[in-house]
């Protein structure tokens, strides 16, 4: 053979291995497992960011390939963008969709759509509309939690001796699934634990900031001058609800006589815990979530019978437990 047609050869193949070794890992890793999408409202956040690592983690575990698609909170954009990951995920033919859901009836739609399409869904965080568009809902029962958050506050505001006075709940969403639940089950629970003196209380209008810190801070300032009798603030989770309240409570000079309640940990909430900002917490499990979820989506997967719910109980963390909590659970 001459040495032209030696050549000639050599460079055929040297052009085949490389486009071979340019195609995208993914498409190597979708013939050798699973490929699942997790939809997730935040990856940066104190709850969000943990639950991602802890299923990336299981999925690891279980030889799944896991895609990650998440929005960004603030975007007004970000329901229409969250619908659009899903449709990837539909388009991409992926085996599994996790996906919580922003809008439920939006995402009951799409959900509808990939278990047609022959995908296992499922649900965390909010569920969808039509529990038959999905295989499982895994997360925390909000209205449960926002009872824990209502028991745990009456029983500390007892245990200080108030029987009476105004109340009042933060929350970045008057529409949300998940805030309407847990601020249903926070004024149950409420009731509940303050038994005959809960008719000494009075709720005022709930505060929505539409993520907006300085509309969180605004507002509860205009109840705290409006109501001197204002006992306790409940804020029932994101950064922007619990800056925003935070700021109000210090800037009024009302730290340790203010109480406040918060749903789930955060940083800025240890970071207040030495000032005065924050009476308590409870917190969602959100590592168990993580890890539950893609370890039932992948049972679904692969041919296994799931339960219809897979719930995750809450935390209660007082005060002075806040930054050990929050240090031993690597958040």
């Amino acid at each position: 053979m001459s040495m032209f047609k030696i050549g000639i050869i050599g460079m055929a193949l040297c052009l085949f291995m490389s486009g071979c070794g340019s195609q995208p890992a993914s498409a190597f890793e979708r013939q050798e497992g699973k490929t699942l999408y997790l939809i997730a409202l935040n990856e940066k956040g104190p709850y969000w960011k943990p639950l991602i690592q802890s299923a990336q983690d299981q999925a690891r575990e279980r030889g799944c390939t896991l895609i990650v698609k998440a929005g960004l909170p603030g975007d007004s954009s970000r329901p229409q963008k969250l619908i659009e990951m899903v449709q990837e995920a539909i388009d991409q033919k992926a085996d599994g969709i996790a996906m919580a859901a922003l809008e439920p009836e939006m995402f009951d739609i799409k959900a509808a759509e990939a278990m047609a399409a022959g995908i296992k869904v499922v649900t965390y965080d909010t569920d969808i509309r039509t529990l038959n568009n999905r295989l499982a809902y895994i997360g925390t029962n909000n209205y449960e939690a926002g009872m824990e958050l209502g028991r745990r506050g009456a029983e500390d505001l007892k245990a200080r001796g108030i029987t009476g006075g105004r109340l009042t709940a933060v929350t970045y969403s008057g529409s949300a699934q998940n805030m309407t639940e847990r601020y249903k089950g926070l004024k149950d629970g409420f009731n509940q634990a303050m038994d005959q003196d809960a008719a000494q209380f009075t709720w005022c209008t709930w505060i929505i900031n539409d993520l907006s810190v300085s509309r969180a801070k605004e507002q509860l300032e205009t109840q705290i001058i409006s109501y001197p009798d204002l006992k306790a603030v409940f804020t029932l989770g994101t950064e922007s609800v619990i800056t925003g309240t935070m700021e109000a409570i210090k800037f009024q000079n009302l730290q340790g006589t203010l109480y406040h309640y918060g749903f789930d940990y955060s940083p800025t909430l240890a970071a207040g815990v030495d000032e005065g900002l924050i009476t308590g917490i409870v917190d969602q499990n959100c590592q168990v979530i993580g890890r539950t979820l893609v370890d039932k989506l992948a049972d679904a997967v692969e041919g296994r019978e799931i339960e219809k719910e897979y719930l995750i109980d809450v935390t209660w963390v007082e005060a002075k437990n806040i930054k050990a909590y929050g240090e031993k659970s690597e958040r």
